[in-house]
């Protein structure tokens, strides 16, 4: 019994260990085709709640954005996503580094979009979570 409890410590300990496999966290965004949206991202912000908590596509030029990693391991990439005024933008979300996207791309995103969303302590505005993105042309 001793030996087993022994053996089972030092399988515990090695296993917590920085020695341990690291776990892999994959892109869940899927770089390809999107159909044609048939929304302004205008449109979409002022009426939010007629499109919330929907999947919807829309088009537009990527603004401020961010590469983030969490405590946790997993990576995701956040932009701004307007037409002409980035004043009128919806803040996107999109797991894992989106790779060739850059400040001034213009693409195509389908994917789930949130009136607001709350993390914790905090609350934010026009969300959308990218499941699909289309790369149509750089600035």
């Amino acid at each position: 019994m001793k030996k087993f409890f022994l053996l089972l410590l030092f399988f515990l300990a090695f296993s917590a260990s920085p020695y341990a496999k690291e776990e892999v966290y994959k892109t869940y965004t899927d770089i390809g085709k999107v159909e044609k949206p048939s929304f302004a991202i205008s449109e979409v912000i002022s009426n939010g709640e007629k499109f919330h908590r929907k999947m919807i596509a829309l088009e537009g030029r990527v603004g401020k954005l961010e590469f983030k990693e969490m405590a946790n391991g997993r990576k995701f990439t956040l932009f701004q996503f307007f037409e002409d005024d980035p004043e009128k933008r919806i803040n996107v979300y999109a797991r894992g580094f989106v790779e060739g996207i850059e400040k001034g791309s213009k693409i195509r995103i389908w994917g789930f979009y949130s009136r607001h969303k709350r993390y914790f302590l905090i609350k934010r505005k026009n969300i959308m979570k990218a499941n699909k993105i289309q790369f149509l042309c750089n600035q």
